[in-house]
């Protein structure tokens, strides 16, 4: 099997999405108590794009946006985005209906992206696509999990696999599945077509 490279969806992910949406943070806490219900600020019909050396780096689409100060986590809903090459062309983009991102507290501490409801994220250089219900990215690890009952289904080119605790290291070229895998390759049986 090829090796996994998901990792550059990840690292893209964490790099593009969490500077936009941290850069935007205001600072309310003079009259707010210590812990807050309430958002510090609501963006509706939201659009961002990042661009590096005059080239679009980075979008993300969303009708709402919540960032919250106390603890300090952001939640976008119904989340669309996708990174894009030094020439302009999408290289990974994804989507799902709630994505929540929580800041550090301090400089060692580590991000945490949580994706959640009909989450799909494709890496369209390696033809790899990943599907489920919820995915937590851990940043200062390169973790990348599922719930340990959350069902994944992951697919590059004519692999298919789908199992629940799905794990994998942003940097390393493996992944796992704890329990319940299943699978299938399709093949062409001789012209005639598909075989499982």
């Amino acid at each position: 099997m090829e090796a996994f490279s998901a990792k550059a969806a990840f690292r893209l992910l964490l790099t593009l999405l969490l500077p936009p949406l941290a850069s935007c943070s205001l600072n309310y806490a003079q009259n707010q108590p210590e812990s807050s219900s309430s958002p510090e600020f609501t963006l509706r019909t939201a659009s961002f794009f990042r661009y590096e050396d005059n080239a679009i780096s980075f979008s993300l689409d969303s009708p709402r946006i919540e960032q919250y100060s106390s603890p300090s986590v952001t939640f976008v809903e119904d989340a669309v985005f996708a990174s894009y090459s030094r020439d302009g062309v999408v290289e990974t983009k994804g989507r799902c209906s709630l994505l929540g991102i929580s800041q550090p507290d301090s400089l060692q501490d580590e991000s945490e992206l949580t994706f959640y409801g009909d989450v799909f994220l494709e890496q369209l250089e390696d033809g790899l696509t990943l599907e489920g219900d919820a995915l937590k990215w851990h940043t200062g690890t390169g973790r990348v999990a599922a719930p340990a009952e959350g069902v994944v289904t992951l697919t590059k080119g004519d692999l298919t696999l789908e199992g629940e605790g799905f794990s994998a290291q942003e940097k390393g070229t493996a992944f796992s599945f704890a329990s319940n895998v299943s699978g299938f390759i399709i093949t062409a049986d001789d012209g005639e077509g598909a075989a499982e």
